[in-house]
């Protein structure tokens, strides 16, 4: 994968990202680009090849037709507030061939956050093509100084879901809509770990990550609630409003088991918390 140069512009042009080889899980190398009005003609190209359900899981509606006109405008942008991105397919040679994916953010009128949203081809599903230009969205946005990106997502498109949990989003259900609301932050604060297990997947998309056995955690998982039944067990005995050391003993036990299996379980969301940072990191 090429690697990602930072460009300083002049204060007046907007900061795009230049052309790049992006190599997918099929092995082979893309061509990762800003899209310009030149490109019309291969928007409309690849919309006549798409199927309505892809067409709809992303707009919500079906276009029947897109027009020479209707692509331009998807193209021929204020670059300052919006940023279309396109995945090209590469040969050998050099040669840019057909144009199989697209993203773009558009910036919020407050240019506090922006709308990030991505269409991928069917034919090219399942190389890691929305997770690619999500990935360089939020390097634009990052140097755009964004704080966050946002994107609305309907509730039956799984993959793209699936898309943004991977990659940090935090996802927003409403009882009363089919649409996601998702949120991207850019700003991330600075936790302990730099690398971790993959973040989880919506269930019944992917199949559970398995996760290894520690026999050296689960010791010091032990350990440490020993220590904490041990030090509830004698704190609680003065408060058992009894004079029999029979049930002082009994009911000091039973407060600090309940509050050590309390503390078992706190102890394990904290460390599903870290692995998710971890995971999440950039």
């Amino acid at each position: 994968m090429a690697r990602i140069v930072n460009v300083a512009p002049s204060p007046s042009s907007p900061i795009v990202l230049p052309p790049r080889l992006v190599r997918l899980r099929d092995g082979r190398d893309y061509r990762l680009r800003p899209l310009t009005a030149r490109d019309a003609a291969r928007v409309a190209e690849m919309f006549a090849t798409l199927s309505s359900e892809t067409v709809r899981a992303r707009y919500g509606y079906l276009i029947h037709d897109m027009t020479p006109a209707r692509a331009t405008r998807l193209v021929d942008v204020d670059v300052a507030r919006e940023a279309p991105l396109g995945i090209f397919e590469w040969d050998a040679s050099g040669r840019e061939g057909r144009l199989w994916a697209m993203g773009r953010l558009v910036h919020a009128p407050d240019n506090q956050s922006a709308e990030c949203a991505f269409l991928v081809h069917d034919r090219q599903r399942r190389l890691g093509m929305a997770s690619t230009l999500l990935k360089y969205l939020r390097v634009l946005g990052r140097r755009r100084g964004l704080p966050r990106l946002f994107a609305q997502v309907r509730r039956e498109n799984k993959a793209m879901l699936n898309v943004f949990i991977q990659n940090g989003a935090r996802l927003h259900f409403s009882a009363d809509s089919d649409v996601v609301e998702i949120d991207i932050p850019l700003r991330l604060p600075k936790i302990l770990f730099d690398k971790g297990a993959p973040a989880p997947s919506i269930a019944g998309m992917s199949s559970p990550e398995k996760k290894g056995f520690s026999p050296v955690a689960l010791v010091v998982d032990l350990v440490l609630v020993a220590a904490f039944f041990t030090f509830f067990y004698y704190l609680l005995q003065s408060h058992v409003p009894s004079n029999d050391p029979t049930m002082i003993r009994f009911w000091s036990t039973m407060a600090a088991a309940c509050m050590s299996g309390v503390f078992w379980i706190a102890l394990q969301m904290l460390k599903t918390v870290f692995r998710f940072q971890r995971a999440n990191r950039k």
